[in-house]
């Protein structure tokens, strides 16, 4: 079936240790939606009242597993999520969501939930029909708790070559609160609120409408500012969700209680981490790539060129090859419409200025940019010299390999 590659050269050299979730169960099963055996489905059981926050693809091809989720959401609370890698479950006809309802049926009897506060997930294949008894008879077989969080990792992953998770603690109130996310994604990445599956969870007693927001605002920093391919996924969503395992003597009810501050710092290393692993394991990437565009006219100008630049095929092809044109970058920048003084535009390739005053730095040795680009992390800085905001992506370069991989992602 799909053909397997070597860990990406890009990967962190060890596997980060990640914690468990207090009031929270994980399960993992292989329900054989592959042509191998391995894990393929896992599922977090709440122990009590759990709140959740969720962000949706924009794509208007969605998988139906996120019209679930919204109606669920609706209801703020969570009691379970279940997720499959192996099938996306888009582009399914009905069958697909009554497949959502079948299977949420015998996780409510097992583990005597709420239907309607089952959330779903799926990633894979789309438009092929939906192994609903392949997972039921999964589920059914086993009831064994999994307390190794990284299998639920491992079980998500398609195209990925190495599983992504990370943990984090912080202190409020004095109490000690545990964060842990995992997340898949390697190809078809290109953010339009999130372009992957995530999963942030943690123990501390938070309202739904605040973890929203601050989902919203993370999100925002993080999965929103990478790119892979330039391709928006059906199935892309962010899930941040709280066992409420710790309580507070005076509980947090506005995002603007300063005990979240702390709480703000580590759930962004986590969002941060996810993101970039992703990025690390980008389909056939050699080289993570840093782009930095600063002294913008407003925000919102420097991350449209950012996100220009991180998905031009040409300028990812270029640093694959090690090649320093810079004129590609110039190109992203001009097809944004955005009305920019060339005399006053500079292009850095680390701490080498390659483009000033509308033209090219004559001082610069370009075989000294060739070795620069040898390097498995570069960065990209563009100084735009009109005003004071600024916008950072992470993108990788674009090689033969993603043509490998994506020429027999279904065969």
């Amino acid at each position: 079936m799909r053909q397997k590659y070597r860990i990406s050269p890009l990967a962190p050299k060890k596997e980060n240790k990640v914690s468990s979730i207090q009031g929270i169960e994980l399960y993992t099963y292989c329900a054989n939606l592959y042509d191998k055996s391995r894990n393929d489905v896992a599922i977090f059981i709440f122990k009590e009242k759990g709140s959740i926050a969720e962000v949706f693809t924009q794509s208007s091809m969605r998988s139906c597993t996120l019209d679930w989720n919204e109606k669920a959401l609706k209801k703020k609370e969570v009691q379970a999520i279940i997720i499959n890698s192996g099938n996306a479950n888009t582009f399914t006809g009905k069958k697909g969501y009554q497949s959502l309802i079948k299977i949420s049926e015998l996780v409510s009897n097992m583990f005597n939930l709420s239907k309607s506060k089952i959330f779903f997930a799926s990633t894979g294949v789309i438009g092929e029909e939906f192994p609903e008894q392949k997972i039921i008879n999964a589920i059914r077989k086993n009831k064994v708790k999994n307390n190794n969080w990284m299998d639920a990792a491992k079980a998500i992953m398609t195209t990925d070559t190495f599983p992504k998770a990370i943990s984090s603690k912080t202190k409020v109130d004095n109490k000690v609160v545990t964060i842990t996310g995992i997340t898949k994604g390697s190809g078809m990445i290109e953010p339009n609120m999130a372009t992957m599956l995530g999963f942030i969870f943690i123990d501390l007693e938070i309202p739904q409408k605040i973890l929203q927001a601050l989902l919203k605002q993370l999100n925002a920093k993080s999965f929103n500012r990478i790119s892979v391919d330039g391709d928006e996924s059906t199935n892309d969503t962010v899930i941040l969700a709280s066992s409420n395992k710790i309580k507070l003597k005076n509980k947090i009810n506005s995002i603007n209680d300063k005990r979240i501050n702390s709480l703000k710092i580590s759930l962004y290393k986590v969002f941060s981490s996810l993101s970039e692993q992703i990025v690390r394991d980008g389909e056939g990437a050699t080289k993570l790539i840093k782009i930095k565009v600063k002294k913008a006219k407003n925000s919102l100008q420097a991350e449209k060129i950012a996100r220009s630049i991180a998905n031009s095929n040409l300028f990812k092809t270029a640093i694959y090859g090690e090649d320093a044109n810079w004129g590609r970058i110039i190109m992203a920048i001009g097809k944004t419409y955005e009305k920019i003084n060339q005399s006053k535009l500079k292009i850095y390739f680390g701490n080498y200025l390659v483009a000033m005053n509308g033209k090219a730095n004559t001082k610069i040795n370009n075989s000294d940019i060739k070795k620069y680009l040898s390097q498995k992390e570069v960065e990209i800085q563009i100084d735009l010299a009109i005003g004071n905001s600024h916008a950072d992506t992470l993108t990788c370069d674009l090689s033969h390999k993603y043509i490998d991989i994506n020429a027999s992602y279904k065969s």
